[in-house]
């Protein structure tokens, strides 16, 4: 799975992780060496709400994408350093995580359309995008 900024077409993430369980959202990112460039984690919540992050952890910045139940931004935090909290203003459905840089070298903004590929499915189930 990939993802792509309908608004620009730029690629964001050739490499998606889900983390659509409570364990998968629960580790996310923490105790891994690295999160290179064109990887991405899509963690998705039962319902919407303001859905805080921690970098506890986390070895490296990373920037946050939060999108809501039809895959538009809502929020970008971009930078975010190991071991801060971050609440966002607005409400979400699902937050992208993404290697520190890629929120401005792609220039991804609130109000962009985000779609979320597969080779074999254009929507992947219980993804609304």
């Amino acid at each position: 799975m990939w993802l792509v900024d309908e608004t620009t077409g730029i690629m964001l993430a050739s490499e998606v992780e889900l983390a659509d369980t409570f364990w998968k959202k629960f580790r996310g990112l923490m105790f891994r060496r690295s999160f290179p460039r064109g990887k991405a984690i899509l963690f998705k919540f039962g319902r919407s709400g303001r859905h805080s992050v921690h970098t506890f952890f986390v070895r490296f910045p990373i920037d946050l994408v939060y999108l809501d139940h039809k895959f538009s931004v809502v929020e970008v935090r971009a930078g975010l350093r190991p071991w801060r909290f971050y609440r966002p203003k607005s409400a979400s459905r699902y937050l992208l995580e993404l290697p520190a840089g890629t929120v401005t070298r792609k220039k991804i903004r609130a109000g962009h359309k985000i779609a979320l590929k597969h080779e074999n499915f254009p929507r992947r189930k219980g993804y609304n995008c």
